[in-house]
């Protein structure tokens, strides 16, 4: 529940469509990595994160789809970027990655791909409030072509709303500044931003993703 404050100091998806701009750029980008010079995607990323657009349905847009990293900047750069000082920009991010958020079991599932060769993923417990998905690894699992093991490293993970807030406050997270049916926009614990995009069927048989998340 937001308070009026807050209210004031953010806007409607629907404000920010109808400005242009920055998400059509970021979607760009998204679609043909490499196409937008990654200056011009950082600035749209800060930009976007100042805006305060109200969370609304977030949770059921990104656990209706599934994510692949696109872009990454990390905390330094995206300090220097909101300072208007010039300097490195992030960059494309050459590795494969996947990440859904089951609804049901309220968990998270992110992974490296090798694609059809080998993956590593890790799985725990996630609770979204408002803007703010916090989660724990429990497990982690490794695939070498149609073979998968499992290994618990965390017994103590438990559900996010049973962690008491000053512990809760010490797991990882991601803050969300964007979330359509096409990217999102998120800053993890460590200052840095990162911008996703969608991920189709095609492009999950291609990678091994679709053997995987089922």
């Amino acid at each position: 529940m937001h308070s009026p404050a807050s209210r004031r100091n953010s806007v409607s998806l629907a404000d920010v469509e109808s400005s242009g701009g920055h998400v059509e750029q970021l979607k760009r980008a998204a679609a043909t990595p490499g196409s937008v010079p990654t200056s011009e995607v950082l600035r749209s990323l800060v930009a976007l994160e100042k805006q305060r657009i109200e969370p609304d349905q977030w949770l059921d847009t990104l656990t209706r789809h599934k994510w692949t990293v696109v872009y990454t900047a990390s905390s330094k750069e995206v300090t220097a970027a909101v300072k208007g000082l010039a300097g490195k920009s992030g960059g494309y991010f050459p590795i494969v990655t996947c990440q859904v958020i089951d609804p049901k079991e309220s968990t998270f599932e992110n992974g490296v791909f090798i694609p059809t060769l080998a993956h590593i993923t890790f799985k725990g417990p996630c609770l979204l409030r408002g803007r703010q998905l916090t989660l724990d690894v429990q497990t982690m699992s490794l695939g070498v072509g149609p073979w998968r093991w499992s290994l618990e490293i965390n017994k103590a993970a438990r559900p996010i709303d049973t962690i008491p807030p000053e512990k809760a406050r010490k797991l990882p997270f991601f803050l969300y500044s964007y979330v359509d049916d096409d990217i999102l926009v998120a800053r993890g614990r460590s200052g840095g931003l990162a911008l996703y995009a969608r991920v189709d069927s095609e492009w999950q048989m291609s990678k091994g993703v679709a053997a995987v998340y089922r």
